[in-house]
């Protein structure tokens, strides 16, 4: 019996902590007492903090001095500071912390929005650079000689014949090698049509 007598007294305690916690720091509940502790800060700091001994009359006595009840205007401010000022000051608190909370969790999805379009940007930027340095990559390849220096060694010789050596110092280069290496371009045309000359001479041999 005594065991049962405990559980359920923990059980209602705990239900009761819920139940407070839950009440206090709800947003009205909340922004209520905060507004009642500002509309009454010096009932609330003169009942913590101002010890009885240091008035002239007794401290309850004291306290019931800041809501007087003699007159209308009087009991009608007790209102405004007890009930009015905070249950006003409470709606307007929640209703800017709404609107800023709103404003809040727009500008943070327009954030992640932007954030969003600014990566897939920088992706595409990033595919676009890789494409074109392919592209360049693909170009210089195409642009490289197709014509092997010492594959046409019959053309080189007989165009080093009809040449003397490049001396540069104290070094001789034959002339198709300086041809190749400084303009290929010419080096080729000068190959295609020595190699249809041997063609025309072959050709001729053949008929006569």
């Amino acid at each position: 019996m005594l065991e049962e007598a405990k559980e359920y007294s923990k059980e209602l305690l705990e239900d009761t902590k819920e139940v407070v916690l839950e009440r206090f720091f709800s947003p009205m509940y909340f922004y209520f007492i905060l507004s009642w502790i500002i509309y009454n800060w010096t009932f609330i700091y003169s009942f913590l903090f101002v010890e009885s001994k240091e008035l002239k009359k007794l401290k309850v006595d004291y306290l019931l001095s800041f809501y007087p009840v003699n007159s209308f205007s009087n009991i009608a401010l007790n209102v405004w500071y007890v009930f009015l000022g905070p249950a006003i000051s409470t709606f307007l608190f929640i209703w800017c912390f709404s609107i800023l909370s709103e404003l809040s969790y727009k500008r943070f999805e327009q954030y992640k929005t932007n954030k969003r379009t600014i990566k897939r940007l920088l992706d595409y930027e990033e595919k676009v650079k890789i494409a074109k340095e392919e592209r360049e990559i693909r170009d210089q390849e195409s642009d490289l000689p197709t014509i092997i220096y010492n594959d046409n060694k019959d053309f080189n010789e007989w165009l080093d014949s009809s040449q003397e050596n490049v001396m540069v110092g104290s070094l001789s280069y034959s002339p198709s090698e300086v041809l190749y290496n400084t303009d290929y371009q010419s080096y080729k045309e000068a190959l295609e049509e020595y190699n249809n000359q041997v063609k025309q001479e072959e050709n001729n041999d053949q008929e006569n």
